[in-house]
């Protein structure tokens, strides 16, 4: 077969959150494409410094596209990177304090939150993400490449409307990613594909949120988990099954990577 890039989310579908680990059959998948001669890709919104839910298999990734696509790593070199300004930033965060939302940011190597409530202490949990130190003027001292925040989708229609320049992509029950419109995984995708030489044709994604579409749709074949997102599923080539039933594994046997 020919040599493919494979793209791999992370949160629910190399990592299963609910059981907190990198099921077995999942490892096996990334260790025999790699013996394949087929490159692993970490496609994920987690900054590089949040990556150690997948400490096991980082010695067999040579590249990551991070923050929602808007830092790319190949073989230790930043090939991309794309940040918010601090003027749009005071913006955002006085419009999202004037709503009282609870609000974070990203930057390559830390991150920060506005306030530490219940809810962020429970989100941080499920995710099986460090809980970030509360600081809500980060931007001002760090490069920020994506904020987030916590608010319901009804507050969330009110933001897309304040900031049309912006997306606020869902994640979880209550959180969002806010990133510049036109940045995405699949972005990431293409500055990696032509740092690296590959042809769109040999990419392969697999994901299970709202924050994969781009990167689904981009791909030579997009696949989502059992356990994605509605919206992922449909325009998806190829549905696998969840992260607990050995999706990856199925997903890459089923087009012949291994």
């Amino acid at each position: 077969m020919k040599k493919k890039l494979i793209l791999l989310d992370i949160d629910g579908t190399v990592f299963d959150n609910n059981n907190r680990c990198i099921h077995p059959s999942t490892i096996t998948a990334i260790k025999e494409a790699k013996a394949n001669g087929h490159e692993i890709v970490i496609a994920t919104g987690r900054a590089y410094f949040m990556l150690y839910a997948i400490t096991e298999i980082m010695p067999l990734i040579n590249h990551f596209i991070l923050i929602n696509g808007q830092h790319v790593i190949s073989n230790n070199d930043v090939i991309y990177e794309d940040t918010i300004k601090v003027e749009t930033m005071e913006e955002i965060t006085s419009t999202l304090k004037d709503m009282n939302i609870t609000y974070g940011f990203q930057s390559a190597y830390a991150e920060a939150i506005s306030d530490i409530n219940d809810k962020v202490k429970e989100t941080f949990i499920e995710m099986n993400l460090n809980l970030p130190p509360r600081n809500s003027s980060f931007y001002t001292e760090e490069k920020v490449y994506q904020m987030w925040c916590f608010c319901s989708p009804e507050e969330a229609v009110v933001l897309r409307g304040k900031f049309p320049t912006f997306e606020f992509i869902k994640w979880m029950s209550e959180g969002y990613d806010i990133i510049k419109k036109g940045q995405s995984k699949g972005k990431g995708l293409i500055k990696l594909i032509n740092h690296l030489g590959f042809d769109l044709a040999d990419t392969i994604s697999i994901g299970d949120g709202d924050n994969d579409i781009e990167m689904i749709q981009t791909s030579g074949i997009g696949i989502a988990m059992g356990n994605a997102t509605e919206r992922l599923k449909e325009v998806s080539d190829y549905i696998t099954d969840n992260v607990d039933e050995d999706g990856v594994y199925k997903a890459l046997q089923y087009f012949k990577v291994i």
